[in-house]
C-alpha cells in the first residue's frame, strides 16, 4: 500500500473511532434506561439501541474491522430478537449483555492497535455469552431462563506420534525450491543447444576432410613440383583429422552430458512439482458452502455434485482457478436457477443441481466442466444486448441465424449482461470476461454450451502445470515467436486463390465454413524479410481462443518443442499480444504470443467501451454524484473513493436531505444507504421514481440488508443496482458507476 493510501486509511479509521464513541454512548445510556420504564418507552429504547449497533456494525465493515463487526452482529441479532419478542430483556440477559458492550468499547478504543492475547480472550468469552443467550432463548417466547456462560470443556491432550518419514514444510519454501528447480530447464535447453553446435562443427570438419581438392592433391603427390605442397597439405590434413576426432569425442561427451542433465532435471522437476500437487478437492470442497450461501441469499435451492475431485494438479493452477469457478457458480445461481416454485411448474425437481467434473485429457491438460440444470442462456437476448452495446451491427443481429456458438461468445465480452439490475452477485457484465481472462492467462481455453430451459455447461481446459508447455515456433518478418500448442488447431498452406472476402473482411474456407484470415505480420505491426511471393502457397496456423477461430498467415512454421515460460516482469505487466517469453537454445529471448489478444486484434467487430472518467479526460464535464449515508465513516469512505476517481461528489446525511438536494441541484447519479433515519433508501428511491423530473436518475443502493426479500424490494422500488456491503471494493464500485453513467 502506498503512502497516500495509508494516510487516507489512517484518517478514515480515526473518523471511525470518533463515530464509534458516539454510538457506544447512546447504547450505554439505553442499557441503563432498560432497567426500568413503561413498556412503550422500553420498546423505543430497544429500537434506538438496535439501530445504533447496526450503524456501528456498518462503520466497522467500512474500515475492515472484522472482529468489531462480528461482535456487533451478535448483539444486533439479540436486540432484533428482543424487538420481536423472542427474547425478554430480563435482568439475567442484560447481565450477560453488559460485559459484551464493555469488550466492544475496549475494541473500538484500541482499534488502531493490534489486540493483545488477553483482549482476544475477552472477545471470545463475550461472544460465547451472547451465543448462549441466542441458543437458550430464541424460539421460547418470553421464557428467558437465567443462563450463564460455561467454561469450555478442556481440550483432550493427544500424544503426537512421531512420523520418521514425514516433515512439515511451508508451501512458500516449496514454491521457492520449485522455482529454482525450474531454472534447471534453462540449463537443460542450453546444454542441448551446445551439444548440437558441437556435432555440427564435427560434421563440417568431416566434410572439409572429404573435399575433392584434397583427393586431387593426393593423386598428384608423386609429381616433384607438387611434393612440397603435398607434404604441407598432408600435415594440415592429419591435424584436421585429429581435430575432427577430438570434436567427435567432445560431441559425444557433450551429448551424454546433455542427456544426463536432461534426465536429472526432468526427474527433479517432476518430483518437485509433485510436492506442490494437490487434489482438486482442495479447491472444490469449498464450493459447497459458496453454493449454499449464494442460493440462500437468492431464495433458491441447489445441490452440488463433484466428480474427479481426487485428480491432482499444480497448486498454482488451482489458486488461479478459484475466482473463475466462483464466478461461474454465481452465474448458475443468479442467472441459471429458477425459484423453487418455478422449477416445480416447469416439471423440474425443486432443488437445482450444479455438477463440477474434473478429468485429465491428452497433452498434460485438465478439463473442468461446470454444468447446471437451470433455465439456460437466452441466445436471442444475448444478441439484442450485444447489438445495443455495438458489439455487432443491429442490422446483422438476425443474420447470425443458427450460429449459436458465435452468439454465445458475446457473453464473455466485458460490459455485456442480460441482468435487469446490478447486484453484488451479477449485472455488471464483468464476471465472464474476468473468467476468460484468467483461464487464457493460464494458457487454457473456455467454452460454453446451453439449451434454453434445460441448463448450461462451461468447459475449462487448463494445463496440469505452469512451468513448461508445448509451443509451436513460427517465423514472422525474420523474428521468432512461440504460440501455445493448446491454441493451435491446424497448420495449413494458403494460396492467393484461397482468400476471399466475407462482410468486408478477408476470409478463407476451412472445414466447410468461412474463417477469418489475417497476416500475423500485420497484426503485430512488423516489417522485415520473409514475405515470399504473393502467388505461392504460404504457411498459416488456425488458432483458437474460446470458440473463436482465426487463420493467421506466417512466414514459416519452425516446429513444435517444449519451452519454459518466463514472465515479462513487473516492468511489463501487460503487453498487447504478448503473454510471456521463452529462452532459446542460443540464449535468445523469444516472445510467447497471447492468442486471445491476437484474435481480438484481428477482429474489427469488437470495440472498447470508454468509461465516463476516460471521456472526462477529453474535456467533458465530470459526472456529479450524490452520496446519501448516515454513517460519517462510510460516507467519508465512499466520497473519497469517488473523488479519487475524478467524480464530483456531494454528501447527504439521510434520505430527506438527499431528496431535498436532488430537487434543488443537478446530479447524474445517487449512491444511497438503505437503513437511514427519517427516510430510508427504499423510500428515497420510490420518491425519485415518482418524480417526473428525477424519474430517470440512476440509483445505486449500498446496504448491509442482503436477504432475497430486500433485494426484490430494491428492484420493485426502481433501483438500478443493489450492492450488499462486505467491505468497500473500490474497483467494484467504480465499475458499477461506469456502467450506469
Amino acid at each position: 500500500m502506498d503512502k497516500k493510501k495509508e494516510e487516507f486509511l489512517a484518517r478514515l479509521r480515526e473518523t471511525f473511532r470518533i463515530e464509534a464513541e458516539e454510538h457506544l454512548e447512546v447504547v450505554t445510556t439505553g442499557l441503563m434506561e432498560l432497567e426500568g420504564g413503561a413498556a412503550v418507552e422500553r420498546a423505543s429504547v430497544i429500537e434506538k439501541v438496535y439501530r445504533e449497533i447496526h450503524s456501528l456494525k456498518g462503520a466497522a465493515r467500512s474500515v475492515n474491522y472484522r472482529n468489531i463487526e462480528a461482535l456487533c452482529q451478535d448483539l444486533e441479532s439479540i436486540f432484533s430478537a428482543i424487538k420481536h419478542g423472542d427474547i425478554e430483556a430480563s435482568e439475567p440477559v442484560l447481565d450477560l449483555i453488559r460485559p459484551a458492550f464493555g469488550v466492544l468499547k475496549t475494541m473500538c478504543e484500541g482499534a488502531l492497535s493490534p489486540q493483545s492475547p488477553a483482549n482476544l480472550k475477552e472477545e471470545e468469552d463475550a461472544r460465547a455469552s451472547l451465543g448462549l443467550i441466542l441458543s437458550h432463548s430464541i424460539g421460547k417466547g418470553r421464557e428467558s431462563p437465567c443462563v450463564a456462560p460455561q467454561s469450555p470443556a478442556p481440550r483432550p491432550i493427544v500424544a503426537a506420534s512421531v512420523a520418521s518419514e514425514t516433515v512439515r514444510i511451508s508451501t512458500q519454501k516449496l514454491g521457492a525450491v520449485l522455482l529454482e528447480t525450474e531454472e534447471l530447464m534453462g540449463a537443460k535447453i542450453a546444454a542441448r543447444g551446445r551439444a548440437t553446435e558441437i556435432r555440427s562443427m564435427a560434421r563440417s570438419l568431416a566434410e572439409w576432410n572429404r573435399r575433392p581438392a584434397l583427393k586431387a592433391a593426393r593423386r598428384g603427390r608423386d609429381h616433384p613440383k607438387e611434393r612440397s605442397v603435398y607434404d604441407l597439405l598432408e600435415s594440415e590434413t592429419l591435424h584436421a583429422k585429429a581435430l575432427e576426432y577430438s570434436l567427435r569425442k567432445l560431441a559425444a561427451a557433450a551429448n551424454q552430458d546433455s542427456l544426463s542433465l536432461a534426465s536429472t532435471a526432468d526427474r527433479l522437476l517432476e518430483n518437485t512439482r509433485d510436492l506442490l500437487l494437490l487434489p482438486c478437492s482442495h479447491l472444490l470442497k469449498g464450493l459447497h458452502l459458496v453454493l449454499r450461501d449464494l442460493s440462500r441469499d437468492q431464495g433458491k435451492e441447489a445441490d452440488l455434485t463433484l466428480r474427479g475431485e481426487d485428480i491432482e494438479i499444480d497448486r498454482r493452477v488451482l489458486d488461479e482457478l478459484k475466482d473463475p469457478l466462483v464466478h461461474l457458480l454465481r452465474n448458475c445461481v443468479d442467472h441459471g436457477f429458477e425459484k423453487p416454485e418455478e422449477r416445480i411448474k416447469a416439471g423440474k425437481p425443486r432443488r437445482g443441481t450444479v455438477t463440477v467434473a474434473v478429468k485429465a485429457i491428452e497433452g498434460n491438460r485438465i478439463e473442468f466442466s461446470l454444468s447446471d440444470d437451470g433455465s439456460g442462456i437466452d441466445v436471442a437476448m444475448v444478441r439484442q444486448v450485444a447489438a445495443r452495446l455495438g458489439l455487432i451491427e443491429t442490422d446483422g443481429a438476425p443474420a447470425l441465424g443458427e450460429a449459436e456458438a458465435e452468439a454465445l461468445e458475446f457473453i464473455f465480452a466485458s460490459g455485456l449482461s442480460t441482468s435487469p439490475i446490478i447486484t453484488d452477485l451479477s449485472g455488471r457484465g464483468l464476471g465472464l470476461a474476468i473468467v476468460r481472462e484468467r483461464i487464457e492467462k493460464l494458457g487454457g481455453a473456455i467454452s460454453v454450451t446451453t439449451k434454453l430451459g434445460q441448463g448450461t455447461s462451461f468447459r475449462l481446459i487448463v494445463p496440469l502445470s505452469l512451468a513448461t508447455f508445448r509451443g509451436v515456433m513460427v517465423d514472422v518478418a525474420g523474428r521468432s515467436f512461440v504460440i501455445p500448442t493448446i491454441n493451435v488447431m491446424r497448420a495449413i498452406r494458403v494460396g492467393p486463390d484461397d482468400i476471399g472476402t466475407v462482410e468486408g473482411r478477408r476470409a478463407i474456407s476451412w472445414e466447410g465454413r468461412a474463417l477469418s484470415f489475417a497476416s500475423l505480420r500485420d497484426v503485430l505491426g512488423l516489417e522485415g524479410p520473409g514475405e515470399g511471393r504473393s502467388d505461392e502457397l504460404r504457411p498459416a496456423l488456425v488458432l483458437r481462443a474460446g470458440e473463436r477461430h482465426v487463420a493467421f498467415l506466417v512466414d514459416a512454421v519452425l516446429g513444435e518443442e517444449e519451452v519454459m515460460v518466463k514472465s515479462l516482469g513487473p516492468q511489463l505487466p501487460r503487453v498487447r499480444n504478448i503473454a510471456g517469453a521463452v529462452i532459446s537454445d542460443g540464449g535468445t529471448v523469444i516472445p510467447i504470443l497471447d492468442v486471445a489478444d491476437l484474435v481480438e486484434s484481428s477482429s474489427s467487430a469488437s470495440r472498447a467501451i470508454p468509461t465516463m472518467v476516460e471521456r472526462g479526460e477529453g474535456g467533458e464535464r465530470q459526472p456529479r454524484i450524490l452520496v446519501a449515508e448516515d454513517s460519517i465513516t462510510a460516507r467519508t469512505l465512499v466520497k473519497n473513493i469517488l473523488e479519487g476517481a475524478g467524480y464530483e461528489v456531494v454528501a447527504a446525511i439521510d434520505g430527506v436531505d438527499a431528496l431535498t438536494r436532488l430537487k434543488s441541484e443537478p446530479f447524474d447519479l445517487l449512491v444511497s444507504d438503505v437503513d437511514m433515519p427519517r427516510m430510508n433508501g427504499f423510500e428515497l428511491t420510490a420518491a425519485i421514481r415518482a418524480d417526473m423530473r428525477l424519474g430517470e436518475l440512476p440509483v445505486v443502493l449500498v446496504t448491509a440488508l442482503g436477504s432475497p426479500r430486500d433485494r426484490e424490494y430494491g428492484i420493485e422500488v426502481g433501483a438500478n443496482a443493489y450492492i450488499v456491503k462486505s467491505d468497500f471494493d473500490q474497483g467494484n464500485l467504480l465499475e458499477i458507476l461506469r456502467g450506469l453513467l
